[in-house]
């Protein structure tokens, strides 16, 4: 049974100043505190490894947890790598998280102060198990695009513009490639498909830095 309320859960490899900068930064400033927070990195070896050991030990936050999985064995074809970059080290942080909620987040985006205040207080007052708002995208030509629609979906959000209720049973899913679906896309669509009950918000809650392949 769950014994804390939200669970932030990032992956990474190898992009440490962006971690501590950006991404855990916008977690540890939320309006409304997280109660844990879950780093899994992918297969990083020193010099990274230990430098980011002693980056979050410095910050001295009991709600941190680093941990390390094996790096993940990826296609050839940039294409496929990409629909399941990180997947080993985000299942492993879903398996390690014990909030009630769970929000996950890439190690070079970040979350708008009011993420979490947002996203929870909409599930509760509505009573569903998913929310999701808006992202702010920021391409490399430094122009900005927003996206966040109705219904939910592959394409409708982003993945860092989410909170969902833990415990549901749904993980990342390899096969995500056989079925043309990048992971984050096919695990919302197999959600819907069971029946999950979700929810949009017309607000602004996650900043997404679009890395061109």
């Amino acid at each position: 049974m769950p014994s804390s309320e939200v669970s932030a859960l990032i992956s990474t490899y190898n992009r440490n100043q962006l971690l501590i900068g950006r991404s855990l930064r916008s977690v540890l400033d939320q309006t409304h505190p997280v109660s844990e927070i879950h780093i899994v990195a992918d297969g990083m070896v020193d010099p990274e490894w230990s430098d980011l050991r002693t980056r979050l030990i410095a910050l001295q936050d009991p709600r941190i947890f680093l941990h390390r999985v094996p790096r993940q064995t990826y296609p050839e074809d940039p294409g496929q790598k990409w629909q399941v970059l990180g997947m080993n080290a985000r299942n492993y942080a879903l398996d390690c998280a014990q909030g009630e909620w769970v929000a996950p987040l890439d190690d070079d985006d970040e979350w708008t102060s009011d993420h979490v205040e947002v996203l929870l207080r909409t599930v509760r007052e509505q009573g569903k198990d998913f929310a999701y708002g808006i992202s702010m995208y920021h391409w490399p030509d430094e122009h900005f695009q927003q996206a966040g629609r109705w219904p939910p979906g592959m394409g409708a959000f982003c993945d860092g513009a989410q909170l969902y209720r833990n415990g549901m049973g749904y993980r990342y899913d390899p096969s995500c490639m056989m079925r043309g679906l990048p992971e984050d896309g096919d695990l919302w669509e197999r959600m819907v498909a069971g029946g999950v009950k979700f929810t949009y918000v017309d607000h602004l809650v996650h900043h997404y830095w679009v890395n061109q392949r």
